[in-house]
């Protein structure tokens, strides 16, 4: 993990006095804070996560302790990151995963953050990355075509896709939600969750119904929505509705 003593040194005096600093690096000052007290902010939201996985199509809040005082960076767009977004990349990268950014997310001061919190950087071309992000509208079949799903012998190569979405809705049994609604059938369900999805495209979702005789193989979908999210593992069938 990459810290502020590697920072201080990228940024150290040169013989003039001035700041040396690097063509695209963003002065430390400049950069978006993680959180206040990042190992407790991270337990709650990996625990936060565990419970999506847990019982899939059931939207989970972050907890307080993953929010509070949080730092989200801007994406390309100006827009800053959603509080589920920020946290669960803080939780879940480190030095030795690679990211593939779609759509407006990427922008230098995001890269910057991300790497100087978590020492993460981006998948090298033809690499496997193992988190792609992306917002709803920015997904297309060419980024969800190219996620890795691992293979029969190790199916643990599969990656996490991370989308931030308009919405997320549980809707009440027979009662269809305004968006997309996806009826989750599966490990950690009794009989079957609804959960509706604004943003997915129903290409996407055919998709994701094509690999279910390929389990183990596969990907996990963890979407996003403000400090709200909910998780679809590579073991969840899915049927649409309304």
């Amino acid at each position: 993990m990459i810290g502020a003593r590697q920072a201080e040194a990228d940024l150290a005096p040169c013989g003039s006095g001035s700041v040396a600093q690097p063509p695209g690096l963003a002065r430390l000052a400049e950069l978006a804070p993680a959180m206040p007290d990042i190992v407790t902010g991270t337990q709650s939201c990996f625990r936060a996560l565990l419970e999506a996985l847990s019982r899939p199509g059931r939207i989970v809040a972050l907890p307080d302790a993953a929010r509070r005082g949080l730092g989200r960076p801007a994406a390309g767009d100006g827009q800053a990151f959603s509080e589920g977004l920020a946290a669960l990349l803080l939780t879940l990268l480190d030095g030795e995963t690679g990211v593939r950014w779609h759509g407006a997310l990427p922008s230098p001061a995001a890269r910057q953050w991300l790497r100087f919190h978590t020492g993460a950087r981006d998948a090298a071309d033809g690499a496997v990355a193992e988190f792609t992000l992306a917002r709803a509208a920015e997904l297309g079949p060419a980024e969800w075509c190219a996620l890795s799903l691992g293979d029969d012998d190790h199916p643990q190569l599969g990656g996490t896709l991370i989308v931030e979405v308009t919405a997320l809705q549980e809707p009440a049994a027979g009662q269809p939600g305004s968006s997309r609604t996806l009826a989750l059938r599966g490990p950690g369900i009794a009989e079957v969750n609804h959960l509706a999805v604004a943003g997915m495209a129903d290409a996407f979702w055919r998709y994701r119904q094509s690999l279910q005789p390929l389990f183990p193989r596969g990907f996990e979908l963890v979407m996003v929505c403000g400090h709200h999210i909910a998780a679809v593992p590579r073991s969840t069938r899915i049927t649409l509705e309304g």
